[in-house]
């Protein structure tokens, strides 16, 4: 059996049959392998970065794991962005990278030059710093430990991508026929004998605060994390990474805390005198930059499959009073269910008047008409919707803005934040879940970076409606400039960045593209609220009267500056 075609069968039987590709003379023969196998399908992009994001949204929106697949040197090369989106967020992706002729590989020479074989590159070494693994297939008799190691890789928590280099001799080769193929489907904990008890920690509390992050919906225990606040009536916060674990109408939902996030939820973190931190790894985007303000007066429990991310917040001056590190799944299915001895009354009529008094943002009058459109957005976005917000300025304009129900999706890449992935994300979501309709938010700045795949969108018929909130330029960094800078707009404004306007849905027509709207926000328009670098959460500018409210006592607020 040919090489190629043992690959493809394996990483079928494994629940792998959609192939995002780019060909190159390093990987027609495994390209080509996949056009002769009717059980899999493939989509031709238009840039190897734009297949690689395309992969991540394509598993957020169907839990289905993507292969991509691209040839040699700069064809792995511009993998790099999509693969490091993966890896920060956790994204299971698999990744096949051809490679040059094995007689041609540096490893062959003692002298060691800089390179050998025609767009040879050491790939493996430079994806292994973002990848959970990356090997290179050195043999064909190295084929189906590659694979096994791997696949075993791909499924285990915490997610991530894998790689395999696969060098064109290799691809052209066979494999002995009766050569087994490995199985590694994800595979759950069980529950156990080992207990998790929150209760003695609930009962000492009279303001306990849940925050759900992106774990909740990676290890697919949303149905527990609800559970859980319903059955404690314990209030919660979510992380943008789980926006849409529930409808943001939920009785018990205080809103989403950070940097750009709700001023009420950012009170709620720091009054409450318990916090329970679940698959949230607490990035200095939800902490603030100081993290020895943060939640200074709780008692803090996290809960997180990853060590490390506990162990670093002692570092960032966050002290964690109890952790617990395990698979969510793992925590749910063995979390004792005690009895709560107090309703929390008091606290949930407090973050109730607070999300009244704070939840509409007056700082935003006169200079709210991105904030005007997305709420109407929202108000008529139909039911099992996908929205996919791009970075910057229009990322936060959306999230700050969102109301969504629980039929709704909504996510982008949060870690990475790389300008350009919300079109390449919109195409695997929509590839992933065809029946859905997906909606791509994005910049005018950040929509010139992926442009080209606007040719895959026509391509396939995609049901992907693009909306581009145009403001001339990079508005979140201008609002930046103006904080730190004195409001000089280097490589921020309209005259450096674009020159003359650029007509996007002249641009999009011509790619036989009709859905899509180009809505021209003011030049002008702010983010707020937001945090200024070096505050406490409930210090967000514009800065506002609202001391005589908190429970705890607040840090003072900042001179604006950069130190």
């Amino acid at each position: 059996m040919n090489t190629c075609d043992y690959i493809i069968n394996t990483l079928y039987n494994n629940g792998i049959d959609t192939y995002f590709v780019i060909t190159g003379g390093a990987i027609v023969p495994f390209i080509n392998a996949i056009a002769r196998n009717t059980k899999v399908k493939y989509y031709c992009f238009q840039h190897e970065q734009s297949a690689a994001m395309a992969a991540e949204g394509y598993y957020r929106s169907s839990d289905k794991v993507a292969a991509v697949v691209v040839t040699s040197g700069p064809g792995v090369q511009n993998l790099l962005n999509g693969v490091c989106g993966c890896w920060y967020d956790s994204i299971p992706a698999f990744f096949i990278t051809g490679q040059v002729n094995t007689a041609e590989d540096l490893s062959n020479f003692s002298s060691k030059p800089r390179q050998a074989g025609f767009q040879e590159m050491p790939v493996t070494e430079l994806f292994g710093h973002v990848t959970k693994k990356s090997l290179h297939v050195e043999t064909v008799d190295t084929i189906n430990d590659t694979l096994k190691n791997l696949l075993s890789e791909l499924i285990k928590p915490r997610f991530g991508p894998v790689l395999m280099d696969l060098p064109v001799n290799i691809q052209m080769s066979s494999m002995p026929i009766d050569t087994p193929k490995p199985s590694y489907h994800f595979l759950w904990p069980t529950k156990t004998d080992t207990k998790y008890d929150l209760t003695p920690f609930i009962n000492e509390s009279k303001r306990p605060l849940i925050i759900f992050g992106h774990g909740v919906k990676l290890a697919r225990v949303t149905s527990e994390a609800m559970n859980l606040v319903e059955s404690t009536n314990i209030p919660f916060v979510v992380s943008w990474g789980a926006f849409d674990i529930c409808g943001t109408d939920h009785a018990l939902r205080i809103g989403s805390h950070g940097v750009y996030g709700d001023r009420y939820a950012n009170y709620a973190v720091q009054n409450a005198d318990l916090l329970i931190i679940i698959g949230s790894r607490l990035d200095s985007r939800q902490t603030g930059g100081n993290g020895s303000l943060f939640s200074k007066h709780s008692k803090k429990i996290m809960i997180d499959i990853d060590l490390n991310e506990i162990e670093k917040l002692p570092e960032r001056n966050i002290h964690i009073d109890h952790s617990i590190c395990t698979d969510l799944k793992e925590f749910f299915l063995n979390l004792q269910n005690s009895p709560i001895q107090v309703q929390f009354t008091d606290w949930k009529n407090t973050l109730n008047d607070w999300k009244i008094i704070y939840g509409e943002e007056l700082t935003r009058k006169g200079d709210s008409a991105v904030y005007d459109y997305l709420s109407e957005f929202f108000r008529t976005l139909p039911d099992n919707s996908i929205v996919i917000p791009d970075q910057g300025g229009n990322l936060v304009w959306t999230m700050q803005s969102a109301k969504i129900k629980n039929s709704h999706k909504l996510f982008t890449n949060y870690g990475n934040s790389s300008m350009g992935f919300a079109l390449p994300c919109a195409i695997g979501a929509a590839i992933g879940s065809s029946n859905k309709k997906v909606f791509c938010i994005d910049g005018d700045g950040g929509f010139q970076m992926n442009i080209q795949e606007l040719l895959t969108v026509k391509k396939y018929n995609l049901n992907i409606d693009i909306i581009i909130l145009n403001n001339s330029g990079y508005g979140i960094i201008k609002q930046f400039q103006d904080s730190y800078f004195n409001s000089e707009y280097v490589a921020t404004d309209k005259s450096e960045v674009f020159g003359e306007d650029v007509n996007f849905v002249k641009i999009a027509e011509a790619y036989g593209v009709k859905t899509l709207t180009d809505v021209p926000i003011p030049e002008t328009q702010k983010i707020y609220p937001k945090l200024e670098f070096g505050n406490s959460l409930e210090n967000m500018t514009p800065y506002i009267d609202f001391e005589c409210d908190m429970i705890v006592e607040v840090p003072p607020k900042k001179n604006l500056g950069w130190v």
